[in-house]
């Protein structure tokens, strides 16, 4: 069936769409100087898209950002990005001086959203490798639903751990089993998805007879309180309380015992070790039984990594970790990086912080 001419004229089709050709726009400011009478302190004004010192306004920094930060793409792509698209030359030095520029006035805000993570009820935490200058280090990512702060770091010790949250956390931190997380005073939430992957390993591996009496019974347990926790509005209060009990019950029954295999005794002495930190999503629905939200926020991490774009010094590791925080936040309430960043830059007063990018239904 032939459609009607007019369906095929440019932008008939509501559903089609397409950008116009890009013109850079060259703009000449005139700061006026002037000095006070009275301090003899010299002053001048500043245009809203006025960066002083710079040959390119803050949409094109805030573009380099947002390149390296967001779509994992180098600097040297970048500039090639820029120049291809609206003709724009800089040179690599220059994108990564955009980096500099954006993490140092945006680090006030990314401490200011970390002391904000602090007081959560709830906060979510995981690190994964990053590299300086072909040596490797650390991202660590401390969040919650609303916010995402990456820190990167040479150490994956609890020191880091210390710095970002402190000794204690008034919520739940929910983490995976490694050791830097252990000595944090707060309510913990142990991932139970790496320990039925664990689990599922070892009913792969070990004979019929010892999954059937050490494996087996924990998948099933650990299962069983995750679907509990999935029923939980379909459940009165006082049903999924009494589930509850019985899901405790038959933990009970279990992390106590030990067996000569030494896999089998490797998960029962993890068991003794977070006892306390397995099954704390039933007590509180707020609390996930696993951290896929916080490895959600890093797999773009690690993405950036084994595509290579990885850091040579460590102040511009800092600076992709600030602009990593901004743009996943911006992200997470729904915010668009552009606006959000441009209307921060562009509104700033003297002495004054900068807006926090997040949501007011945050």
């Amino acid at each position: 069936m032939r459609l009607p001419a007019k369906q095929f004229e440019l932008g008939s089709t509501p559903s089609g769409g397409d950008i116009p050709e890009p013109k850079p726009e060259t703009h000449c400011y005139r700061r006026h100087h002037y000095r006070c009478h009275t301090c003899r302190r010299q002053v001048h004004g500043r245009a809203d898209l006025d960066v002083p010192g710079s040959t390119v306004g803050p949409r094109v920094r805030l573009l380099s950002v947002y390149s390296r930060a967001m779509l994992g793409i180098s600097l040297g792509k970048t500039t090639t990005l820029l120049e291809d698209l609206f003709g724009i030359r800089l040179s690599r030095a220059a994108a990564l001086g955009h980096l500099r520029w954006f993490a140092n006035l945006f680090d006030p805000v990314v401490r200011e959203l970390l002391d904000l993570l602090k007081q959560a009820p709830v906060v979510h935490a995981d690190e994964t490798g990053w590299r300086i200058d072909g040596k490797n280090v650390w991202c660590w990512l401390f969040a919650n639903p609303k916010i995402a702060v990456f820190l990167i770091d040479h150490h994956r010790s609890r020191e880091v751990v210390e710095r970002a949250l402190g000794s204690s956390l008034p919520g739940v931190l929910v983490t995976d089993f490694y050791a830097a997380y252990h000595r944090l005073e707060a309510k913990k939430q142990r991932c139970l998805t790496h320990l039925l992957r664990d689990l599922a390993k070892l009913r792969e591996e070990l004979p019929a007879r010892l999954v059937a009496k050490n494996i087996q019974p924990l998948i099933d347990l650990f299962q069983d309180a995750i679907t509990l926790a999935r029923r939980r509005e379909e459940l009165s209060p006082d049903e999924f309380a009494s589930e509850a009990d019985q899901i405790r019950e038959r933990f009970d029954e279990r992390w106590w015992r030990s067996s000569s295999d030494p896999d089998c005794q490797r998960i029962y002495d993890r068991l003794r070790r977070h006892k306390e930190e397995l099954l704390t999503f039933l007590d509180d629905p707020a609390v996930p039984a696993e951290k896929n939200l916080a490895e959600r926020d890093i797999r773009s991490v690690a993405a950036a990594r084994s595509d290579g774009g990885v850091n040579r010094a460590a102040w511009s590791a800092d600076a992709f970790a600030v602009a990593k925080t901004i743009v996943r936040t911006c992200q997470k309430n729904g915010l668009n990086f552009f606006r959000c960043a441009l209307h921060a830059v562009t509104s700033r007063m003297p002495n004054q912080p900068l807006p926090l990018p997040i949501s007011e239904a945050a």
